[in-house]
């Protein structure tokens, strides 16, 4: 047993470095895009940090070959488990870090773009809702096929209207590309090919460490007695989230407020989207009680969240109640017997 909970930890690194790297690319990317901040946060950012549970749920799936099973729970559970885990842990993670920056910043409230935040939420609950609204019913093949083209079709109209938004002058990227640094290249002004072998190295080594990861949850499940999908729920999404959590951290550190918010919003848009719809191509999207029950949690934090956006300033009690709501969810698990 102790051998899997080490290749476990092993494979969760890997994913980890992969995800620095590609976050790191990708950010330089939007700087030779002349992409927005909110874009570089929501859309790039965001993209790149969420490829961690992302990938897990791919890879999971593609294991399953579209049966039921250990590799399709652990799929649907990481699915849900993401929007779960940025509404809310990560929120409170933030909240913390507005307050323990607080003398840094000379101030404890964010400084956030209402308008921005709050159209991340406005395409993120409707469609979320509606997915967990399908999860309790029994589509056919053909119509989740459709389902499926439609999120995609939401998605791609979402990262149309952030790539329209016009980059600010004073935007800068605050750390050097990577594979510069480890090559004696000029970081600060790293070569488009160097930022995209760093972007694909990420990648590689996320899909390499969800491989693995996966295998060691069903594995661990089993041995455990514990759903594979419930354990999926709660571990997948709280080890693979943390680049978010990493970046809004260092970002609220260095009073970039508005990218702390947008890579988490904009994560929440495409776990939202293109998650699910591999879940509706490959599994039956029947949701369990947990799992409907981890979504109901997401969705009301994010309400929260949206209700407390109506100035330019968010305070930390807001973001605070995530850790609550997290709290609330495993009491949840309990009351339900699946813990």
């Amino acid at each position: 047993m102790s051998i899997h909970i080490v290749i476990l930890a092993a494979s969760f690194a890997v994913i980890l470095a992969g995800s620095e790297m590609f976050t790191n690319g990708v950010e330089w990317a939007g700087h030779h895009l002349s992409l927005s901040e909110a874009a570089v946060g929501s859309l790039l950012a965001a993209v790149g940090t969420a490829l961690p549970e992302t990938l897990i749920p791919a890879v999971a799936l593609l294991m399953s070959r579209g049966s039921r099973g250990a590799h399709s729970e652990v799929g649907v559970g990481a699915i849900v488990g993401a929007p779960l885990m940025l509404s809310t842990i990560a929120l409170f993670v933030m909240g913390v870090a507005a307050l323990g920056f607080r003398g840094r910043r000379g101030r404890i409230a964010l400084r956030v773009p209402r308008i921005d935040a709050r159209r991340d939420l406005a395409f993120f609950m409707p469609v979320f809702v509606a997915m967990l609204l399908l999860g309790m019913t029994s589509l056919p093949l053909a119509a989740r096929y459709i389902v499926g083209a439609m999120l995609l079709a939401v998605y791609a109209s979402y990262a149309m209207v952030i790539l329209k938004l016009k980059r600010s002058t004073d935007t800068s990227v605050e750390h050097g590309l990577h594979l510069e640094h480890l090559f004696g290249g000029n970081a600060r002004d790293p070569g488009g090919l160097t930022t995209v072998i760093q972007v694909l190295a990420g990648v590689i080594a996320i899909l390499l460490g969800a491989y693995v990861f996966v295998d060691q949850i069903v594995f661990l499940s089993q041995h455990a007695s514990v759903s594979a999908g419930v354990l999926s729920l709660i571990l997948s999404p709280l080890a693979t989230e943390l680049p978010e959590k990493y970046n809004a951290v260092v970002w609220i550190r260095q009073g970039k407020d508005n990218l702390a918010l947008a890579n988490i919003t904009g994560a929440m848009v495409f776990q939202s989207c293109i998650p699910v719809a591999l879940g509706l191509v490959f599994t039956p999207w029947h949701l369990s009680p947990p799992e409907l029950l981890g979504g109901a949690i997401a969705v009301f934090s994010a309400a929260l969240l949206y209700a407390n956006l109506r100035d330019g300033e968010l305070g930390t009690p807001t973001l605070l109640v995530g850790g609550a709501a997290y709290a609330g969810f495993i009491a949840g698990l309990v009351f339900l017997g699946a813990l």
